[in-house]
């Protein structure tokens, strides 16, 4: 059972060094050895304000069937640093103590107010999985129907098989395969490997960091494939 767990930030800065374009199902199943992951997550900061090109790329990873986790970079003349390593982190972890389903809190989803065509990118419009609402006693969100939560969450083809596992079942081994990890998921990393659940890292040769090479089983040196491409 394979958990796949991409650092969008650190994938983005070492393909903008390298002058390259990954494409994505291509690279997807480049990594996985051409399995297919159970749970696949993309990690990544957005703007502050909407970009429709972002917009179009977020898309684009859910059609390639990831679950997109977004934190937003803060205003101009903000200093302020911001991660996702944390949430990366504890989905790692969590996958690999059995769970398969994670926080959406902070998910991406297509905002239905920028479907129109012909109309203005508002600021702010990017929506996420939940708001910021006070939630009901049957813990659906307030003025959301549970059909519609529910249609959300099936949009992505990797996570869809998470409720035919049971977590936690001792005869599933597990693979946890991270993508461009920075060097503070080192100790997560480490520490699921110590749990004996198969640890993966894929990373460019020429900008991975030692410690995060060291605390993954198995590594996967990127810089050799001409696989996972875009042909310009």
């Amino acid at each position: 059972m394979l958990g796949l767990f991409i650092d969008g930030t650190g994938l983005d800065r070492a393909t903008r060094r390298m002058k390259r374009k990954v494409d994505m199902p291509s690279f997807i199943r480049g990594v996985t050895s051409g399995m297919v992951p159970v749970v696949a997550r993309y990690y990544t900061l957005i703007p502050y304000e909407d970009d429709s090109r972002q917009r179009s790329f977020l898309d684009a990873l859910r059609r390639a069937g990831l679950r997109v986790v977004v934190k937003r970079l803060p205003p101009k003349g903000v200093s302020r640093q911001v991660a996702v390593d944390v949430e990366m982190a504890s989905d790692i972890v969590a996958f690999a103590l059995g769970h398969q389903s994670f926080s959406d809190l902070s998910e991406y989803t297509p905002s239905s107010s920028n479907t129109d065509q012909g109309s203005r990118p508002a600021r702010n419009t990017v929506s996420l999985a939940v708001k910021n609402q006070i939630q009901p006693a049957g813990g659906e969100e307030q003025g959301t129907k549970p059909s519609a939560r529910k249609e959300d969450r099936s949009t992505s083809k990797s996570e869809a098989v998470q409720d035919q596992e049971k977590p936690g079942s001792e005869d599933v081994n597990r693979i946890v395969t991270v993508v461009c990890p920075s060097r503070d998921l080192a100790y997560s990393i480490a520490m699921v490997n110590e749990l004996g659940v198969d640890t993966v890292t894929a990373d460019f040769a020429q900008f991975n960091a030692n410690d995060v090479l060291k605390s993954a089983a198995k590594w996967i040196d990127l810089s050799d494939s001409e696989t996972i491409w875009r042909d310009e």
